[in-house]
Order: C-alpha cells, then structure tokens, then sequence
C-alpha cells in the first residue's frame, strides 16, 4: 500500500476512530492516544490492510479497538479515578440541585461507589456496561465494536447487570 493509499483508505477514518474511541469509555486524551496507536501500528502493517474499502474500515476499527482494550486492561483498577468516563459526565443522569449540599454529596458519593463496583466487574461485563450505560452504543454498534456476537453482548450486559444489582445491595446502595 503506497502512502497516497493509506491517507485515503485509513487516515480518512481518523475522525470516526477517535469518536469510536470515546464510545468505548475512553477519555479524550487517551482516545487520542489510541487513535495514534493504532494508525502507527497500521502504518507498519499497511501491507496487510484489505484493498476492499470495506474491509479496509473493518480491519481498522478492529485495531482501534484492540488498542482500546490494551488501553482499558493497562489502568489501575478500582479507583474511581482510573475508570473510562467518569459518572458526573454520563449524559442521562440527572444531577440534584446545586443548592442542597447534602443530597449532591450523597449523590457524588453514590456515583463514586457505582463506578468502583463496575471496575471490579470482569472485563467484558465491564466494557459491555460502559459502553452501553456511557457511551449510548446500542448492542449491534457494541458487539462491532468487540468483535462478539449481539447475542454474547446482551448475555455480557444481563449478566452484568444483574452482577451489579447484587453489589449494590450488598454495599447498601
């Protein structure tokens, strides 16, 4: 693949990679350390990239993704600060009014403990709840995005679920 090729088959994507990346709970800055990643590692494979322009957009989503899951098993777990996006950023969540100090401290303190629990999920519970919960992917847009099955996601996100009902109640929550 000559480089004209590859500015045009795989730099072109840059821009959705990055917003896969972010999907996927990856922060911004690290999305775009991702992003860069995978299209170095791309260009040192660039030879093996499928000349179908289709296949070409699969084959790169596939190592964004793979550079994402390296990037998400690489953090520390359990601190609510290492997790992919943090909770006061999640979209469909409704926050207290900033004028009682008691009920957002409880609610900061909930979000805290929620976001703990999912990190002491297995991995693909956990990447399946973040995805779905935070990053708004649907279970198709989740399943391209892994390589699974839609049916393997919605067994990953039942049973994540479930899992995390059961800490929640344990933990009082």
């Amino acid at each position: 693949m000559t480089e004209r090729e590859f500015r045009e088959r795989v730099l072109s994507l840059r821009r959705l990679m990055y917003g896969v990346a972010l999907k996927m709970g990856i922060p911004p800055d690290d999305a775009a350390d991702a992003v860069q990643e995978a299209l170095v590692k791309l260009w040192r494979h660039r030879d093996g990239i499928p000349g179908n322009p289709g296949e070409s957009r699969l084959y790169c989503m596939a190592a964004l993704r793979n550079e994402c899951l390296s990037l998400i098993r690489r953090r520390p777990p359990a601190s609510a600060a290492s997790a992919g996006i943090p909770l006061e950023e999640a979209a469909d969540v409704k926050a207290p009014p900033d004028n009682d100090t008691g009920l957002v401290a409880e609610y900061n303190d909930t979000r805290r403990h929620i976001e703990i629990l999912i990190d002491t999920l297995p991995p693909g519970q956990r990447d399946a709840i973040r995805m779905s919960g935070f990053g708004g992917l649907d279970n198709s847009e989740i399943a391209e995005a892994t390589g699974q099955t839609e049916n393997n996601v919605r067994q990953l996100l039942s049973r994540g679920r479930r899992r995390l009902r059961e800490l929640l109640e344990i933990n009082g929550l």
